[in-house]
């Protein structure tokens, strides 16, 4: 268990978080010293995106409703909340929104370094690369320079990857994500947000599957769609 307190708000890393960080990152597929030099590389920059993410929601919440923010680091991602704060439903919303707001802005920083250190074509190539996993066609000087750093080039392709996907990913309506906070907003009944999410979740389960062929993200998706379901199945039954 890791604690501290950054801006004035308290910071819990629990155990199950750097599991399911290394995990992510590719243990299950270590084989060599270098594949655990990238999961290594992988986890810090999935721990600093993900606190970015979530200073995103609490200090936000701070700025519009005051309280005592805390965050939460535990296994699949994190959570920020206000004691004591009050929300309109506007401030809700910026206050979800923010959380993945604040990955895409460290997105668009990184991008912009990248531009502004090796031009928009080679930033463009390694962006790219990075998101969809394509090997980026680089001028002779860029790939020398990389060659020469490669944790400097996973380090980047962390920071990339994880803000951008992690950011596009928490939209989605899926409760407990922020897509879902959001649309619990704004939509309803809230058993048609269930339908949402449960609908949402386990598609992303099957893209997780049988498109991405990751473990992980089938088993994070099936365990929400069936969270859901069972919420749904709660309120059908408060309501007989």
């Amino acid at each position: 268990m890791v604690r501290f307190t950054l801006f004035g708000i308290p910071v819990e890393i629990q155990p199950w978080f750097w599991l399911s960080a290394a995990l992510f990152g590719g243990l299950s597929g270590v084989r060599t010293p270098e594949d655990m030099k990238y999961t290594l590389v992988f986890m810090f920059a999935s721990t600093v995106s993900i606190l970015v993410h979530e200073f995103g929601h609490a200090l936000t919440g701070r700025r519009l409703a005051g309280g005592q923010p805390n965050i939460v680091l535990w296994a699949f991602g994190g959570l920020a909340y206000n004691r004591g704060a009050r929300f309109t439903r506007s401030q809700d919303f910026w206050m979800t929104f923010m959380g993945p707001g604040a990955g895409f802005l460290l997105f668009g920083l990184v991008a912009l370094a990248l531009v502004i250190s090796f031009g928009a074509k080679d930033a463009g190539a390694l962006i790219g690369g990075s998101l969809l996993g394509i090997p980026p066609v680089l001028s002779e000087g860029t790939y020398d320079f990389f060659a020469n750093h490669i944790p400097l080039r996973w380090l980047i392709h962390g920071f990339l990857w994880v803000n951008f996907w992690w950011g596009m990913i928490n939209l989605l309506p899926v409760l407990p994500l922020d897509g879902g906070q959001i649309a619990e907003l704004y939509i309803r009944p809230q058993s048609k947000v269930f339908q949402i999410c449960i609908g949402t979740a386990a598609a992303m389960a099957l893209v997780g599957a049988l498109w991405m062929k990751s473990l992980y993200v089938a088993v994070l998706f099936g365990y929400l769609a069936y969270r859901n379901y069972q919420s749904l199945e709660n309120l059908h039954g408060r309501r007989r």
